[in-house]
This record gives C-alpha cells, structure tokens and sequence, in this order.
C-alpha cells in the first residue's frame, strides 16, 4: 500500500511538472514579439498610406507627419489586435491647452481655415483614390485600409497637433483626436518612450507581460469564462504601474502571478492607486474622464490571477 502511495505521487508530481512546463512554453510563445514577417507587412501599410498622400494634390504640400502608433508600434500587439493604427498629424493645426492666464493669443494662433474635418474629408479622398473604393471605408474616428497579402489592416486617423502648455515656454507636444464628445488628446511619443524604458528596467519583462496578459483575455473570453474585459491600454497602464522589482522572476508564470498579486492588492483601495498615470505619465488612470473605473481594473485582474491559479 505505501509503495503504491509512493508510485501514485510521483506519477502526480510528473503529470504536475509536465502541466506547468506547459503553460510556461503557452505564456513564452504569447511573449515574443511580432515576426519578420508581419513587421513588414506593418511597414508595408504605413509606406503605402504616405505613398497615398504623397499622389493627393490636396496634401502633397502639406505639413504632415505620419507614424504609426498603438500596440504596434510599442510592439505588444497580438494576432487579435487586427488594426495598426496609421497617425496623420496636420503640423500646422493646433488644439493646445493652457494653464490659468494664457491662452492661443499669447502664442500668435488664429482660427483655422482648414479644419479638421477638411483635413480628414481630404485625406479620406486620398486613400479612395490609392486604395480604391472596395478596400476603403471611413469610419467616424479613423479611415480604414482593408489588408490583402501584402499588408495588415490599417486604421488611418486624421490628428491636428496638440500642445499643453504649464508656462509660456514649456509644453508637453501631442495629438489632437475629434470625437463624437469632443477632442481627445494622447500623447503617442511619450508612450512610447516610456514603454521602451519601463521595458529596459524590467529585464525586457514589461512588454512580454502585457501580450500575456492579452492573451488570458482573448483566451478566457473565447472560453466564456471572463465577466470583466479590460481595453488594451488599460492593460498596458497596469503593467506601467508596477513596480520594477516585482517583474523579477526568470519564470513567466511567477512573474505573471506576482505582477497580478500586486496589482489585485493595489487596486482594492483608491488611496494606493489615486496617483497612478497612464503610460505617458500625463493623464491620470482612474477618474471620470476614463471609460472604466477601478473597480473594472480589480475584477479583471481578479478574474486573470483565478484563471492562471487554475490553469496549474
């Protein structure tokens, strides 16, 4: 009888390692970035959206910046995330916000006669012409270049510049986005920069984390076992808000469990997470100008730990 209760335990112990050896190799292959492949079919998109730009006579002269932005270009995109989104700034247009006793007069700006929306009436008109009608369809926010083999999907917004000024002489540089309930401002630059540096003092953690974390979210949803979704750069915000050292571990799971640990903590009180900022470090994560709440971000996080937990 013990000799069987011996066999019986390791047999357990073997199935237990071979489980966990599992979702290790499951959460390293969610980790790694995007391939060659699409890389250069994202490449692809974008070089063509300028090419289209450059064949517009109502944009050709025009001060124009475009960059790819989002998860692809801070390189925590997923197979789900289907768009790349395609940034066209209108250098010239400027929707800025000031502190208390400026305003556009102290800078020289007067109101614009080219807006936004001629702007985006154009650059739909382009994209029509490069892309041909069937592969194009504008959308309220962004005009969307539908993939073949050669290319991705491509989202292509139209942005003015924007500019939030804390004194005369100094400003944080971003875009400016028209919606439905008015302009929305984001700060893609400062994104990024932040991304690459939280990344680099994570041991490389801090992306690989993120697109784990995507991952259980398309893999529970599939399953129907989430009952509260997360929007990507909410994710990519909790992960922000992490501590360094807590990205320690060498194996992703523990790593995984730690990061969540922290946050399911944190994220049970306001007072421990009232300051956290969004990735670019100048909105705050939690508060009414947000589409979810705190408590969206503790369920979530609540219902990822349980999910991994069971997947031992």
């Amino acid at each position: 009888m013990g000799l069987f209760d011996d066999d019986s335990n390791i047999i357990l112990d073997e199935l237990l390692e071979k489980a966990h050896a599992g979702i290790e190799a499951k959460l390293r292959k969610w980790a790694k970035p995007p391939s060659t492949t699409e890389q250069d079919k994202i490449s692809r998109t974008e070089r063509m959206v300028r090419d289209a730009i450059k064949s517009s006579d109502a944009l050709k002269n025009r001060d124009i910046t475009i960059f790819i932005k989002g998860s692809y270009a801070n390189r925590i995109n997923i197979p789900s995330d289907s768009d790349v989104d395609v940034g066209v700034r209108l250098n010239s247009l400027y929707y800025n916000s000031y502190s208390e006793g400026l305003s556009d007069d102290d800078f020289g700006l007067v109101d614009a006669t080219y807006t936004l929306s001629d702007f985006k009436l154009d650059l739909a008109s382009a994209m029509v012409s490069y892309f041909d009608r069937q592969n194009v369809t504008v959308g309220s926010k962004a005009i969307k270049v539908h993939s073949n083999t050669c290319r991705v999907d491509g989202d292509v917004v139209a942005l003015a510049t924007h500019k939030r000024y804390s004194s005369r002489t100094s400003f944080c540089e971003g875009v400016a986005l028209a919606s439905k309930s008015g302009m929305i401002y984001n700060w893609p630059q400062q994104n990024y920069d932040n991304h690459v540096k939280k990344n680099s003092n994570t041991g490389q953690r801090h992306k690989p984390f993120i697109k784990i974390l995507k991952n259980l979210k398309k893999e529970m949803a599939n399953k129907g076992m989430l009952k509260t979704s997360a929007p990507s750069f909410l994710i990519e915000c909790l992960s922000w808000n992490v501590p360094d050292h807590i990205f320690k571990e060498e194996k992703y799971k523990e790593m995984t469990l730690n990061c969540l640990e922290y946050l399911s903590l944190a994220l049970l009180m306001e007072d421990t997470c009232k300051e956290w900022g969004e990735v670019n470090e100048l909105k705050y994560l939690f508060g009414r100008h947000q589409s979810w709440t705190r408590l969206d971000a503790y369920n979530f996080v609540r219902e990822v730990k349980s999910y991994l937990h069971s997947c031992e």
